[in-house]
């Protein structure tokens, strides 16, 4: 057999393996979203679940005003018409929402309570991060502020709900996380828009693709602090996923599709 006869063998038999390998019921996939459904549209986006899961908080157009849409199928309320009003915006564990808006010409920190009445929100907890002049500080268990992250220009720290581990973002190199507990800080990569799951392990997030003045595309991917893997979930070619969020049991992902339509999506677990 010569040395050509032995090459197209040894091919032969890679394909084959392959076949058997992805053809077998046991290999093994990554997470991913699936049973995607739309369950509002009209101008909406950014969508977080209820506390108790049962309605979305939503926003509008260049996050204009605030929205309650009932998984239900009940009409979509509005709560608030105020311009950057979904910048913020947050479900408290109560089930109130807090968000920021310009009052009396200043920026302040309101809340809707249940009964849909607005009042301003006297005094705020203790912040365990904040960003001030582009760059992030974390509040450490002795009560000591210390800046983290390094070259770039930061933004938009969050903390987890178990509220050791901090997600922010940087201007041009992506989404970071600080664990207070360690003091160690990662580098996720590339994304923006990113929310934690319930229990504070993992975070879903964007990656957008643009032609230099739009988004032309965008997927969602999942982080794992443990173990630092990131995966894909969505991978379409007809809607652009953005701005995800958990519902309360980690089970489903809400986002918008960059059109004014929302959508809810199982997690399913790899194997």
């Amino acid at each position: 057999m010569t040395i050509a006869d032995r090459a197209r063998v040894h091919r032969t038999s890679v394909v084959v393996l392959l076949i058997a390998v992805l053809g077998s019921a046991d290999v093994a996939f990554a997470d991913r979203l699936v049973d995607a459904r739309e369950v509002a549209h009209g101008g909406y986006y950014a969508p977080r679940f209820a506390p108790d899961g049962g309605q979305l908080l939503l926003t509008g157009v260049r996050l204009r005003g605030l929205y309650l849409a009932p998984l239900s199928g009940a009409a979509i309320r509005r709560l608030s018409d105020e311009e950057g009003a979904g910048v913020h915006a947050r479900f408290r564990a109560d089930g109130a929402i807090e968000y920021r808006a310009m009052r009396a010409g200043q920026r302040r920190d309101l809340v809707v309570g249940r009964d849909g009445a607005v009042r301003g929100l006297s005094a705020l907890a203790a912040p365990v991060a904040q960003a001030v002049d582009e760059r992030i500080y974390v509040r450490g268990a002795a009560g000591a502020w210390r800046e983290v992250g390094s070259g770039d220009r930061f933004f938009a720290p969050m903390v987890s709900p178990d509220g050791d581990k901090v997600a922010f973002q940087g201007l041009t190199t992506g989404i970071y996380i600080h664990v207070r507990s360690s003091g160690a800080t990662v580098r996720v990569g590339p994304g923006t828009a990113p929310a934690w799951s319930p229990d504070g392990s993992r975070l879903v997030y964007e990656v957008t693709e643009d032609d230099g003045h739009e988004i032309v595309a965008s997927e969602l991917h999942l982080y794992d602090v443990a173990s630092g893997r990131d995966q894909r979930l969505t991978a379409t070619e007809d809607r652009i996923e953005r701005r995800p969020g958990f519902s309360p049991d980690g089970s489903q992902i809400a986002f918008d599709d960059d059109t004014g339509r929302i959508w809810i999506a199982r997690l399913e677990a790899g194997r």
